[in-house]
């Protein structure tokens, strides 16, 4: 089976949106993905930060027409996408470990779609050294 190792770093909705549609394309077509959030990215992987629908520069301007439109598509729910991408395929969901430590979150505040807290050595020579294709985001 082919997998990709996905680095998610960027934290703005727009950008883990574009992460969950790519995932969901990948494990609908049989690809595993490993996935490590890190930096700002772990407060998207807590509850209230995945309700928080912050855009980058690129939307300025156009952030209410795009909410409508994620909401219509059904991709304003980052929850329900990543228990979407589990059910459909496999993948994994780590939180990085000195990242929770600098953001000030700990692993019991994370979404239940989190599969655990690795660091970024742990994820390199496992994850990434197995890896088909590595993905930075």
């Amino acid at each position: 089976m082919k997998t990709f190792a996905v680095i998610v770093s960027r934290g703005e909705f727009n950008n883990l949106v574009q992460v969950a549609t790519l995932l969901l394309a990948a494990v609908g077509a049989g690809i595993a993905v490993r996935v490590f959030f890190r930096d700002e990215a772990i407060y998207k992987i807590c509850p209230d930060g995945a309700d928080v629908m912050d855009f980058s520069e690129g939307y300025r301007g156009r952030e209410a027409e795009t909410r409508e439109r994620l909401a219509r598509l059904e991709f304003a729910n980052l929850p329900g996408l990543f228990r979407l991408i589990k059910d459909t395929g496999d993948a994994r969901f780590y939180a990085c470990s000195s990242s929770l430590a600098i953001c000030g979150v700990e692993p019991g505040d994370l979404l239940p779609e989190i599969d655990g807290v690795r660091g970024v050595t742990a994820f390199i020579l496992e994850d990434v050294a197995a890896a088909d294709r590595v993905l930075t985001f």
